[in-house]
C-alpha cells in the first residue's frame, strides 16, 4: 500500500477512512504496524493517536 494514496481526497478515501475508524479495533492496527515495522503515524494522524492511545501498548502478536 502506498502512503501517497492516503493523501488524495475523494469519496473512496473517505469511505476507507470511515470504515477503518468505525469497524477496525485499533489494537489490530497497532499490532499489525508493530509486526510489519510500519510507523503508526503512517496510519493514524495526531488526533487519532490521542483517541486510540490506549491501544498503543498492545503486543505485536495480538489476535482478536
Amino acid at each position: 500500500m502506498e502512503c501517497d494514496e492516503e493523501t488524495k481526497v475523494g469519496p473512496r478515501n473517505l469511505t476507507r477512512n470511515i470504515s477503518r475508524l468505525s469497524y477496525l479495533d485499533p489494537r489490530i492496527t497497532f499490532a499489525w504496524c508493530k509486526r510489519n515495522e510500519v510507523p503508526i503515524e503512517k496510519i493514524f494522524n495526531k488526533s487519532l493517536m490521542a483517541k486510540f492511545g490506549w491501544a498503543s501498548d498492545v503486543d505485536p502478536g495480538f489476535r482478536y
